[in-house]
């Protein structure tokens, strides 16, 4: 009777080790895949950063100057504001890259993000001329062409998170991922509206 009782324990031992084991995996595989979608967004909004640095007046760029910090006209203030949005929103991409899958960094990078396009608009509102070359409406079509291109890696990463956070709620590998340190993954929205 001992011997039954200890062979069938084994036997639902092993199957419970394998059964863990191929869980995590999944898991690992899932939130791997949720790293790999923030990557091909993330090289998106680099894009994004590389115009707003691109479309920046050098004086901007160096650095404030004294004059700059006495009486700067309003034109210079949105290139300023714009400046500061893009070094937020840098820092806050860094942060998300760092961490993919965490939820609080998703929601700084679309805040982050948010206030980038404000002072986008900013800036070609009120500090674009409009004799200039390119023109504010030409920054703007390549602005939306960036904008639009982040939608199907939005939609790629959010979906990545979301069947990895559908992974790690499903009975019984709720339990594992609760060992194991799983934690349920932020989704962005917004990244590709205009305003």
């Amino acid at each position: 009777m001992t011997l039954g009782f200890s062979f069938w324990f084994w036997v639902l031992l092993a199957l419970l080790l394998f059964w863990a084991v191929g869980a995590y995996n999944r898991l690992v595989r899932l939130r791997a895949g949720v790293g790999r979608a923030f990557a091909a967004l993330d090289e998106q909004l680099l894009r994004q950063l590389v115009l707003i640095q691109g479309c920046l007046p050098e004086d901007v760029r160096d650095g404030p100057s004294d004059a700059d910090a006495e009486s700067p006209d309003a034109a210079h203030a949105a290139w300023q504001r714009l400046q500061a949005a893009a070094e937020q929103f840098s820092v806050v991409l860094a942060q998300a890259r760092a961490q993919p899958t965490d939820a609080p960094a998703m929601s700084a990078l679309v805040l982050a993000h948010e206030a980038l396009r404000t002072a986008w608009a900013g800036a070609l509102a009120e500090a674009v001329p409009p004799d200039a070359v390119p023109s504010a409406e030409r920054l703007q079509q390549r602005w939306m062409r960036l904008l639009h291109q982040v939608l199907p890696l939005r939609t790629a990463f959010n979906e990545a998170a979301q069947a990895y956070n559908q992974a790690i709620a499903q009975f019984p590998a709720v339990l594992l991922a609760r060992v194991c340190g799983f934690r349920a993954a932020g989704t962005v929205t917004r990244l590709n509206e205009a305003h």
